[in-house]
């Protein structure tokens, strides 16, 4: 595991098959490993049942270069993920004023 920052955090929308759509919070990071990176990451954060205001809402909660936690495989840091996911950041993190 080591530190990375947040780049970019967007709301995006997914279409269904079955019509309808639905939204998601879309989590951009980098991070490195020693001197070896910079390594990127995305991850998302689509609750069921969401409406696209509990999105946008959480969407102002992530802000970008916070700090956060990702875990990476060792041999080949390109395939990682956050620790905790999305919802763990939606957690810790606190809108600044």
């Amino acid at each position: 595991m080591t530190e990375g920052e947040v780049t970019a955090a967007d709301i995006e929308r997914v279409r269904h098959y079955r019509g309808g759509d639905t939204a998601r919070l879309a989590v951009a990071y980098e991070f490195s490993v020693g001197d070896d990176g910079p390594y990127t990451g995305e991850c998302f954060w689509d609750p069921a049942f969401c409406s696209v205001k509990r999105v946008a809402a959480a969407r102002w909660k992530v802000r970008i270069r916070h700090r956060l936690r990702v875990r990476y495989r060792h041999d080949d840091p390109s395939v990682n993920t956050l620790d905790g996911g999305v919802r763990r950041l939606l957690k810790t993190s606190a809108p600044t004023s």
